[in-house]
């Protein structure tokens, strides 16, 4: 249906009423165009949307002798298949940020195995009541109090103890330059 040479008229110098009459007679058309290319219901609604704001804002660009849904037509199509580029481009960079945490994440894996170990190496190395005050304390989650309940001796000296081994421990981890997961490890 080819709207008549009055509603584009209308429609040029900038009347809702005729824009509503166009929008009518040609949204449906629209929507077909861009569900066709696209194969989104969402998306195609969008460019039906999208398209009518770009026809009411180049209205006045709107050459009242030729042909109306010639000129929206074009506006859909071209927004359609820009949506589709900008899509494909989207996920390339999707693509590329996954490839990229992937290899972050493997990365941070092999960093902390490392770290676990100099943890353990350093821990190995501490007199053996210090190790002991450790173990149950960090591997085990015991109190202070559960410690020295268990251990015979008292919480404060549970106490000392961790004190004594978290000072020795950042000193060692300082010394390997890995302080800061060391204590990022402390908190998990």
């Amino acid at each position: 249906m080819e709207i008549c040479n009055q509603v584009r008229q209308d429609l040029k110098s900038g009347d809702r009423t005729a824009f509503k009459t166009v929008f009518d007679a040609y949204s449906p058309g629209i929507f077909v165009l861009s569900f066709g290319i696209l194969k989104n219901k969402e998306l195609a609604e969008e460019i039906v949307q999208e398209t009518f704001i770009k026809l009411w804002l180049l209205r006045d660009t709107i050459d009242t002798s030729r042909n109306l849904w010639s000129f929206i037509y074009v506006i859909a199509k071209r927004m359609c298949f820009n949506k589709l580029r900008s899509a494909r481009y989207d996920l390339l960079l999707q693509q590329e940020l996954l490839q990229h945490m992937s290899g972050v994440v493997e990365d941070t894996k092999i960093q902390v195995n490392e770290l676990k170990q100099l943890l353990q190496h350093s821990v190995g190395l501490l007199p053996a009541r210090q190790r002991e005050v450790w173990q149950l304390s960090r591997e085990e989650g015991l109190s202070h109090k559960e410690i020295a309940d268990q251990l015979g001796i008292s919480p404060n000296t549970v106490k000392n103890s961790l004190v004594q081994t978290l000072k020795y421990l950042r000193q060692h981890f300082k010394k390997a330059d890995y302080l800061y997961f060391f204590i990022f490890s402390l908190f998990l």
